[in-house]
């Protein structure tokens, strides 16, 4: 007898999961992402390119007539009466905002068995980012592990919870190998030698 198939999320429902989330816990709403997510495909895909047509306001009456329609477009992708674009996925995922957008970008990534490190700016201030965002996936890693042991032991009722651990693991990891690339790249240039053969 053979094993039940086991399929995977499509990559739409990953997008979908993390623009619903964003939403509820952002100051964000329906129709404030829907724009950002058409302004931010505008500016990513050359007009001779872009597959959907969204709408730009010249004054304030059309302003508003290109946002009722722009939230009418990314509502029936959201719904599933049109199925999202494969051109539109990276501009969705960059109109997210930080948080969302970097768990996204991660968990699309990993599918394909990549990190989801972000490649590190090697100007000074980028260092005390990496710093912080290493700090924020570290305590949301303790968290998520704190709550598996909370009570002792480890059972049935803990499989959401250990699911989210392992996210949040995953995200700590892209965080290290990000700053770990910040560290190597600045000893690269002041010390080559001492990175010879050394860290990747």
């Amino acid at each position: 007898m053979k094993p039940d198939p086991q399929f995977h999320e499509p990559r739409s429902a990953v997008v979908f999961r993390h623009t619903t989330d964003a939403i509820r816990n952002s100051a964000h709403t329906d129709s404030s992402l829907a724009q950002a997510i058409a302004e931010q495909y505008m500016a990513d895909v050359a007009p001779g390119e872009r597959i959907l047509q969204f709408h730009v306001g010249v004054d304030a009456d059309s302003a508003e007539k290109a946002l009722k329609a722009n939230g009418q477009i990314i509502a029936r992708i959201r719904n599933g009466t049109v199925k999202m674009p494969v051109d539109l996925e990276e501009s969705w995922v960059r109109a997210l905002p930080p948080q969302w957008r970097d768990a996204c970008a991660r968990e699309l990534a990993r599918r394909y068995g990549f990190l989801g490190a972000r490649i590190p700016m090697m100007e000074p201030h980028a260092g005390v980012l990496a710093v912080a965002r290493l700090s924020v996936e570290f305590g949301h890693t303790l968290e998520a592990l704190t709550n598996i042991l909370a009570d002792g032991r480890i059972c049935p009722k803990d499989i959401p919870e250990l699911r989210r651990a392992l996210d949040e693991i995953g995200q700590l990891e892209a965080e290290l190998v990000t700053a770990k690339r910040y560290v190597t790249g600045h000893l690269h240039d002041l010390a080559p030698r001492a990175v010879a053969g050394g860290a990747a």
